[in-house]
């Protein structure tokens, strides 16, 4: 016997309650139903205590339109009669959030679910109100910061809305015929960019943005045509809309063109996540994004690899052999750590923005990836003929335990004193680059350069010289900037590159605008570091100078014959200010003798100030006996297989738990 479906009356509270989200959202619903009843003009106004929607539209006829359309949920739509309806179901959505009075020609109709259950009160009134009026009172007050993150996110959803929507008294839409677009077609408007979120509007009402992997690039879709929806409108049918397959289509091409004019050298990270994810999902051309796309970022530095290259650095790299091995960081919190023992090379270190990248949660799931991703790719050869040299090389590195690495690791940080840590020349150097770098350091902090070559505000630093195994400077932001011993000796050998390179050094510190020693590098870290070289890379040729001047005239005045890099970069510059001077050109750089900082006397270090930052950075560890990384490394393999292990265990003891306790609650 063949028997129908049937609906209980308690779908009702999941059409009001279950459907409900936000109440910018609930507002949108309105304003739809509003424009499919040939509205011009919607006005809406919010406060933390209720709200009005007001529209021009055709509202309800006669006591039957209101039966059949307000008070029956899912009435079928006729094909054409509605911009945005497909369900009927959307205004139960601010029933849950308020008590409501609609007023709509002669017809009123009331609604409080928390008094009057599922049902509403309609009466005739005598007033006559063209179009339809909300009037609704919050159950629940919002808060201030409520009441603005309602506000705003109205105004992102209704953007490009075919009509005039105001929102307290200022108009939010936008006409998307007045926009300047990337490429238009009967479907949808399209603007694209290199990276981040594609927003995606049905015919203006914003819908959902899709992750910058989806496409390989950011953008704007606003259709022309109506896009198939689920019922709460979050996500686009995707398998089954005709209008959105052609809009994908459109819109996957200008992604794809954005991405070849950026190039090789210019990849963004909605690029790199899109290669992970096509690795992981065996999509075709998977040799090719398995050996050229950026997909695994190591440290130190955040450098961008492909997979075939991270397997290759796996087992050599930095110099050395490291047995097919590797560790993640797998917080953000320890990449500091991670870059210490990359930059030793330690082992391979993998930045945890990989993990994000591919969809992983812990090292172990990134190791399972690369297993997928090898499977992907012979069958991508068996089964379509690709032609992968590599094929036979191809292997799963073992992991290693970075907890194991973090707590073998001893940071060992000090400050040194320059008669101690110096001979004789390379102090010479040394005290006049950093008298010159804190003068330097002033200006990049905010400094300001007056009459006489002085600068005045921004930061007074020590510039100290220091020892560390985790960087080559290091700075608290607010006292001092330390460079590593290592690095000041070769001014030496090399005084001139040696110079350029710290300065580099101060530069980088100086961006970190805090504490330098537990903190990474972010997207922010680097627009600084890139803004303040350009903005001070005159000053940063002049004091370079200076130092030169400084630095040789120390000489000079000891009777020391003139010979070595530093001088000939003197004479360079003299020679090419005299072949200038002579065509009637100036000089190559002016005349620094009478700068404070040329005339000024170097200040010795501060012994007291050296004294009190060793205390503050535990000196006692310096003593500790450096580690047996060979030992520490096989230990961390065996530690990796353990806590595989010990996952394993603990799930399984977890849902053995859980349906215990599931035969508990339901026996047989």
């Amino acid at each position: 016997m063949r028997l129908p479906f049937e609906l209980d009356p308690q779908i009702i509270h999941h059409i009001i309650y279950s459907q409900a989200g936000s109440i910018g959202k609930a507002i949108i619903e309105l304003l739809m139903n509003s424009v499919d009843a040939k509205a011009s003009n919607v006005q809406l106004s919010i406060s933390r205590t209720g709200f009005s929607c007001h529209d021009d539209g055709q509202g309800f006829a006669s006591r039957e339109d209101v039966i059949r359309y307000f008070g029956r949920f899912g009435t079928p739509h006729e094909e054409g009669d509605a911009t945005y309806g497909c369900f009927r179901l959307g205004r139960g959505q601010i029933m849950a959030h308020a008590s409501t009075n609609w007023h709509s020609n002669v017809w009123q109709m009331t609604v409080n679910t928390r008094v009057m259950g599922y049902h509403y009160d309609l009466d005739e009134v005598q007033a006559h109100s063209p179009g339809c009026a909300i009037q609704g009172d919050w159950y629940e007050a919002l808060s201030e910061v409520e009441l603005m993150s309602t506000l705003q996110e109205i105004r992102d959803l209704v953007r490009y809305t075919p009509v005039c929507v105001e929102l307290n008294g200022n108009r939010i839409t936008r006409d998307p015929h007045g926009e300047r677009w990337d490429a238009e077609d009967e479907f949808a408007w399209y603007r694209v960019k290199a990276d981040g979120a594609v927003a995606i509007y049905n015919q203006g009402v914003l819908v959902r943005h899709d992750s910058g992997h989806v496409w390989g690039a950011g953008g704007l879709i606003v259709s022309k045509k109506a896009i198939g929806l689920n019922v709460s409108r979050t996500e686009v049918l995707r398998k089954t809309c005709p209008v959105w397959k052609a809009i994908a289509k459109q819109f996957g091409q200008m992604a794809d063109q954005i991405a070849s004019r950026l190039g090789n050298h210019r990849k963004t990270e909605a690029r790199r996540e899109k290669s992970a994810r096509a690795l992981l999902s065996g999509d075709a051309g998977i040799v090719q994004t398995y050996s050229k796309e950026e997909v695994v970022t190591l440290l130190p530095g955040k450098r961008h690899i492909s997979m075939e290259d991270f397997l290759r650095k796996c087992r050599y790299s930095h110099g050395k052999r490291h047995g097919g091995r590797f560790a993640v960081v797998e917080s953000g919190f320890d990449v500091p750590k991670g870059e210490a023992i990359a930059r030793e090379g330690i082992a391979v270190i993998v930045h945890p923005v990989t993990l994000d990248r591919f969809g992983c949660y812990s090292a172990q799931e990134f190791a399972d990836c690369i297993a997928r991703i090898h499977d992907n790719l012979r069958q991508d050869i068996e089964l379509n003929g690709a032609q992968y040299w590599g094929i036979n090389a191809l292997y799963i590195p073992q992991l290693l335990a970075f907890s194991t690495l973090r707590e073998a690791f001893v940071e060992r940080t000090r400050i040194l004193t320059e008669k101690d840590a110096l001979d004789r020349e390379t102090r010479r150097a040394w005290t006049a680059l950093r008298w010159c770098m804190h003068h330097y350091v002033a200006l990049c902090t905010g400094g300001r350069p007056v009459y006489g070559g002085q600068v005045r505000e921004g930061k007074s630093l020590h510039i100290l010289l220091g020892q560390s195994n985790v960087a080559e400077a290091w700075t608290d932001g607010s006292s001092y900037i330390a460079v590593d011993v290592t690095i000041v000796k070769r001014l030496k050998s090399s005084p001139v590159r040696t110079a350029a390179y710290i300065f580099s050094l101060i530069e980088h510190e100086i961006a970190h605008e805090g504490d330098s020693l537990d903190c990474g590098h972010d997207e922010a870290f680097y627009q600084r570091f890139h803004d303040l070289v350009l903005l001070h890379s005159e000053q940063r040729q002049r004091y370079m100078h200076m130092w030169l001047m400084k630095y040789t005239g120390s000489m000079e005045a000891e009777g020391k014959r003139a010979q070595g890099e530093a001088w000939r970069e003197r004479y360079l510059v003299n020679r090419a200010s005299d072949s200038r001077l002579k065509r009637g050109l100036s000089p190559t750089i002016e005349d620094v003798s009478d700068d404070p900082v040329m005339v000024g006397a170097i200040q010795d270090e501060s012994m007291a100030f050296i004294d009190y930052q060793n205390a503050l950075m535990a000196d006692a560890v310096v003593t500790a006996e450096p580690p047996n990384w060979t030992e520490i490394l096989i230990r961390a393999a065996h530690d990796q297989k353990h806590l595989g292990v010990q996952i394993g265990a603990d799930a399984k003891q977890r849902i053995s738990t859980r349906r215990h306790r599931v035969v508990q609650t339901f026996p047989r």
